[in-house]
């Protein structure tokens, strides 16, 4: 793994090990290379598809014990991944970031205490992503997506959206 790229409070962008050769291709999904790495604690995998470009899904996050971290991969098509900071006492609080991935070799590592989501650049893109916590409805929470005091500069106007994710209030100070 080769860290490519870190972020405000901790986030950081790294590619993977990759071999391509007549016969297909090797990915090397994770691996315990560095200290976030060598910590972190797979307790789901997840594998979405998203049929239409500019689905969005999120900006989700869980609270408290049940907080996640999370590593996003692309495993075909692309997608832009927003994260904002909702550590109440951190520097970079409600600060927002977003990258595309549009690489099977890149992965972005996001740790507790952000909420996390991303939208589709392309028709029939998968998402890969794991997560160091269980699912817990009781301590979901999330951000409106559009939350103009999070300005996140996404690539689509009008997303596609569920209820859930069209339902979240703007952040309250």
């Amino acid at each position: 793994m080769k860290i490519i790229d870190s972020f405000s409070g901790g986030p950081f962008l790294f590619e993977s090990h990759f071999f391509e050769d007549e016969r297909g291709i090797f990915l090397k999904v994770f691996n315990t290379d560095n200290d976030f790495m060598n910590a972190y604690v797979v307790r789901q995998i997840n594998y979405v598809t998203s049929v239409e470009k500019n689905t969005l899904r999120g900006l989700h996050y869980q609270r408290g014990e049940h907080a996640e971290s999370k590593i996003f991969r692309v495993i075909n098509g692309a997608a832009q991944v927003a994260f904002v900071d909702v550590r109440t006492d951190s520097p970079t609080y409600l600060q927002a970031t977003t990258l595309v991935l549009n690489n099977p070799k890149q992965a972005i590592a996001i740790p507790r205490g952000f909420a996390t989501g991303y939208c589709t650049l392309a028709d029939n893109t998968v998402m890969l992503y794991l997560a160091d916590n269980d699912y817990n409805v009781s301590t979901e929470a999330g951000l409106l997506w559009n939350d103009p005091k999070l300005n996140i500069d996404w690539l689509v106007d009008e997303p596609i959206l569920s209820g859930k994710d069209k339902a979240w209030l703007p952040v309250t100070d």
